[in-house]
């Protein structure tokens, strides 16, 4: 496993938080592009929004039932819906340029590689789909259960379902090559950071995977409701829960560093430099800032987090090491 350095509590600033109101019902999915933000409702649409502004530019209608994921390669959004199809949008004009629907049932999850469409679906199985010609060029089955959620790495594809299982499949033969199990509910997300799977589940709790031998280094448990989402970057897994909260795990250690209280259900995370980017049950989307290492104050605060001091002798440090604090 590539090094990986080990995050204090001290050494996160957040800033405001901005949110983005437009949708009309929950957002299920956000995905980032450099900067715009794309979003996904059970109001039937998907919104393109202005990272910087917090402006929505565009509104794509076509969908004609929940919009439940969206991803980006290129100029191309792809979004699968609950009316069976999949849907590629131009960024720019804003129109549909392509439907898909070979689809029999509901499509969960979307993402894509180069050429290809992945897509995971409530009848259990997982669709690759080539986006030029629209057509289905392979079916992966072996889930007992609806596929939630699709992370894509190399010439691997990673699914989670409902059966509790996180399959890994090759995407050349299209063979289920490794099976993980542990959680004892519903996965609901996955990523996937270089030999690192990342899922979260029902059962409340994420688990962090070596893809190679497929055993479960690390289980972090402190949400108290069904893990909708999780979000990697560099040493962070970010998580965003039913029970309303966005927690910051240090990978290395396991530990939950920080966590973030939300007015309602989190459904979607994402990540992107040093913004935290969330959907909502409150048919809001949020973006919060936040700063690693900004000043050598917040790096001895890190110091005294790693060790029990009374209160009175915390802060006295606090004020010698800052002597121009009122």
């Amino acid at each position: 496993m590539a090094e990986i350095t080990p995050v204090n509590p001290g050494e996160i600033q957040f800033g405001s938080v901005k949110t983005l109101k437009g949708h009309t019902d929950y957002v299920r999915s956000v995905a980032i592009k450099d900067n715009l933000i794309i979003s996904s409702s059970l109001d039937y649409t998907i919104k393109i929004w202005v990272l910087e502004s917090g402006l929505c530019i565009k509104t794509l209608e076509g969908h004609t039932n929940d919009v439940n994921s969206v991803a980006i390669k290129d100029n191309l959004i792809i979004s699968g819906s609950w009316d069976k199809t999949i849907k590629i949008w131009d960024i720019e004009s804003g129109l549909c340029i392509k439907t898909l629907e070979g689809h029999t049932d509901y499509v969960w999850s979307v993402a894509i590689k180069d050429n290809l469409i992945i897509s995971g679906l409530w009848d259990n199985t997982i669709k690759i789909l080539d986006i030029d010609s629209g057509l289905c060029i392979k079916s992966l089955e072996d889930h007992r259960s609806d596929v939630n959620s699709i992370a894509i790495k190399d010439n691997l594809i990673i699914s989670g379902s409902d059966d509790t299982t996180i399959n890994i499949w090759d995407i050349e033969s299209g063979l289920c090559i490794k099976t993980l199990e542990g959680h004892a509910d519903s996965v609901k997300s996955v990523a996937i950071k270089d030999n690192l799977v990342i899922s979260g589940s029902n059962d409340y709790t994420i688990k962090i995977w070596d893809i190679y031998s497929g055993k479960c280094i690390k289980t972090l448990e402190g949400h108290t409701d069904w893990v909708k989402s999780v979000a990697i970057k560099d040493n962070l897994i970010i998580s965003g829960s039913d029970d309303k909260t966005i927690k910051i795990w240090d990978i290395e250690s396991g530990l939950c560093i920080k966590t973030l209280a939300e007015p309602a259900c989190v459904y979607s995370v994402a990540i992107k430099d040093n913004l935290i980017i969330s959907g909502s049950l409150d048919k809001t989307i949020k973006i919060h800032p936040i700063t690693l290492f900004p000043n050598e104050s917040v790096k001895f605060q890190s110091v005294i987090n790693s060790y029990w001091l009374p209160e009175y002798l915390e802060q006295h440090l606090m004020d010698c090491f800052n002597p121009g604090k009122d």
